[in-house]
């Protein structure tokens, strides 16, 4: 049952009513809508790159597609593929790079149908995440070496490592220079403060928390930069997308006029996201949601595939993935859906600039495929 996993469970009935202030289920109301009487079951982790869901959701964008939706915000993404395959669930996040690949080459036939948070400028290129180091540990900011046989926090298997790995390798540092530790995000300011970490690997919010806290005491080694691709949106199951695909287009329209308003408005999207992500500090909000906001951009672009196909080259090197070579494209990214969509709705992106015409052109070429 979704209910048993988060006590955190938002029912947003998107058809004319009014999100509650507590964390009650809030009944649907009738609607004439192809989901009458069914709500659309949506999940997605609590997490800033997932904004834009949260703004469409309480700016009734989804509502205005004809839709009932039904949202449920989690701790972590790690649950949302099982339940799309199983039907617990419609339509949820995931991630191009690695959440759909790993899922089909574990046999769930799942597919990617409308970026949210993504930069199709570049390959690589991750603004989210930060290494940042204690001062009284002898870490030093921008200085890679200075994390050589220190203790360093990350959340294993995730972005946070990912990212740790890439970063270190760009500066001729070993993972074998450092003691790695599996760290939760939000335990992570604490970690350092404790001394249980020299430094520590987090996303936003965390990373504006984290330097507003540690305040003299924080030394930041490295944040953002070209070091791994993230490419996160809308997934569903094939089978799902092929009976739903105008419910799920409608679906996808509401949720990039979300990601509109976050990259135009990012202080207004801090005060939603603090409704739907417990004890967030709307200073840091804003500051993380300012950070990514080339990143709030729902296109895909050549830079898009190079990063698609990188990533998946990285993962069966790894053993992450147990196939011989990686998905077609096409088979993780619904591009045709996508850029028919793209152009139906112009009104979304007059603010953006010009896409690359080939991956040559793309930004943060270190690793990619051209």
């Amino acid at each position: 049952m979704l209910d048993a996993w988060s006590n955190r469970l938002l029912m947003i009935a998107l058809v004319g009513i009014t999100l509650s202030g507590c964390n009650e289920p809030v009944a649907p109301t009738q609607t004439e809508s192809a989901t009458a009487g069914k709500p659309l079951k949506v999940l997605f982790a609590g997490a800033l790159n997932n904004v834009p869901m949260m703004v469409a959701a309480e700016n009734g964008y989804w509502r205005e597609q004809g839709l009932d939706v039904t949202v449920q915000v989690l701790d972590s993404g790690s649950q949302i593929a099982t339940a799309l395959v199983s039907g617990a669930a419609d339509i949820g996040a995931g991630t191009a790079t690695s959440s759909i690949p790993l899922s089909r080459a574990a046999g769930n036939q799942l597919t990617f149908v409308g970026p949210y948070h993504n930069n199709p400028m570049v390959v690589n290129g991750v603004a989210r995440v930060a290494v940042i180091g204690s001062t009284k540990s002898g870490v030093k900011a921008g200085d890679a070496k200075s994390l050589v046989g220190k203790t360093i926090g990350a959340s294993l298997g995730s972005t946070s490592e990912s990212y740790l790995k890439s970063y270190l390798a760009s500066r001729g540092v070993g993972m074998g220079d450092v003691k790695l530790v599996n760290l939760s995000v939000p335990d992570m300011s604490v970690a350092l403060t404790q001394g249980n970490a020299d430094a520590v690997v987090p996303w936003e919010p965390y990373v504006s928390q984290i330097i507003r806290e540690q305040g003299d005491k924080a030394a930041v080694v490295s944040r953002g930069g070209p070091y791994g691709s993230s490419v996160v949106g809308v997934m569903v199951t094939d089978k799902y997308f092929a009976q739903n695909r105008d419910l799920v287009e409608r679906y996808v329209a509401g949720a990039w006029k979300g990601v509109q308003f976050t990259r135009q408005n990012p202080a207004a999207a801090a005060t939603i996201a603090q409704r739907y992500i417990q004890g967030l500090n709307h200073a840091d909000a804003t500051s993380g949601l300012q950070a990514m906001q080339a990143e709030f951009d729902p296109r895909i672009s050549p830079c898009t595939k190079a990063a698609v196909m990188q990533e998946q080259d990285s993962l069966i090197a790894a053993n992450a993935m147990k196939i011989a070579t990686p998905f077609p494209y096409e088979t993780i990214v619904q591009a045709d859906f996508i850029q028919s969509l793209l152009t139906k709705h112009p009104e979304l992106l007059n603010d953006l600039k010009p896409l690359p015409e080939t991956a040559a052109q793309c930004g943060g070429l270190s690793n990619a495929i051209q």
